[in-house]
């Protein structure tokens, strides 16, 4: 209905033009104030070139900004290596700590050196007492809640894993994997969170492309701590009492990487449906990456990736301002990003 944008796209043949958000009736007045309703996702024939349409639109008055559909691209496409069943035994027998199995291995959490007698191996760094994160002194104050729900943009969680299924987040009003949009937040069947690769509520970890990586995230926040069963966590509850809950937001989906379009719809599904923290395990190649190593270099600057991924940039503000409640445990959100994946 703008004249000089049908113009343009009538002479790319079979446009298409939609919101990038959908509409949930009950945050959109939230994100009419953040503009998020201006962002629109234009697809048209592939035999226009995407340059020449985004240089012609950008010239417009009516287009505030342009951006690029870009596919995300894993960083590792290397398998989990599980335990042998001797070390686990090793692991088990020597340390007892919390009622987890493997606990003693989990010297991030609890560091004591005693790993280095059992991993003499020269391809393991030496393991120095202390060298943790304290954890059992922030478990004396607190062992997770289950109002902080923690969104996992990564891919999917194994949301039946025996350690990890009580401390899934729930949706109430949704059954998993269903076609319809029972609560009318514009995903359908978004039980545990939501596929934004495939577009289905049904997550998935059994391709043989998938590396485990989203369960193996959503242990070290969240598996079920002193249950008798693999991991402990660092807000996984204490046994009696709950931790805090997981959210899949999958964005990689076995071979399949999602795009930009997709992240920034997690990013405020998240965002709309309870989520305080991103748990988000992959970032940009820094601006110091090398080319020679076949690394395309990042933004050097807040304002240079401001520039370079404005969509990404207003999600992601949408998110810090507007997730949680003034009311509820934390106003606003929290964004997690890894560094150094390069």
């Amino acid at each position: 209905g703008v004249l000089s944008v049908d113009q343009i796209l009538s002479l790319v043949e079979a446009y298409e033009i939609e919101r990038v958000f959908p509409i949930d009736p009950r945050t959109e007045e939230k994100a009419r104030e953040a503009g998020l309703h201006l962002w629109y996702v234009v697809r048209f024939s592939e035999d226009a070139s995407v340059d020449q349409v985004a240089a012609d639109l950008s010239k417009l008055g009516e287009v505030s900004r342009v951006a690029f559909n870009r596919t995300l691209k894993r960083a590792s496409t290397q398998k989990a290596k599980p335990l042998t069943p001797e070390l686990v035994r090793q692991l088990t027998s020597t340390k007892a700590g919390a009622q987890d199995p493997l606990y003693g291995f989990q010297w991030n959490l609890n560091n004591d050196g005693s790993l280095q007698n059992l991993l003499d191996d020269a391809k393991v760094t030496k393991f120095a007492a202390g060298a943790d994160i304290r954890a059992e002194g922030a478990w004396a104050k607190c062992t997770g809640h289950p109002d902080i729900i923690v969104a996992v943009l990564d891919e999917g969680v194994d949301v039946t894993h025996p350690d990890l299924k009580d401390n899934m987040w729930v949706n109430e009003g949704e059954v998993f994997g269903s076609i319809d949009d029972a609560d009318g937040n514009g995903y359908a069947g978004d039980r545990h969170g939501y596929n934004f690769v495939k577009q289905t509520g049904k997550i998935t970890v059994n391709s043989r492309y998938d590396t485990g990586h989203g369960s193996h995230v959503a242990g070290v926040i969240a598996a079920t701590n002193n249950n008798g069963i693999g991991i402990s966590s660092i807000a996984g509850g204490n046994g009696s009492q709950p931790g805090v809950k997981v959210m899949s937001c999958q964005i990689f989906s076995g071979a399949y990487a999602g795009t930009l379009l997709d992240e920034v719809r997690a990013i405020k599904y998240a965002a709309d449906n309870g989520a305080v923290i991103l748990q988000c395990s992959w970032g940009y190649n820094s601006a110091l990456a090398n080319m020679m190593m076949g690394y395309t270099p990042g933004p050097a600057s807040e304002e240079e990736w401001g520039g370079l991924y404005p969509l990404e940039k207003d999600a992601l503000d949408y998110f810090i301002h507007n997730a949680g409640s003034p009311n509820g445990v934390i106003e606003g959100g929290i964004a997690i990003f890894a560094a150094g994946n390069e």
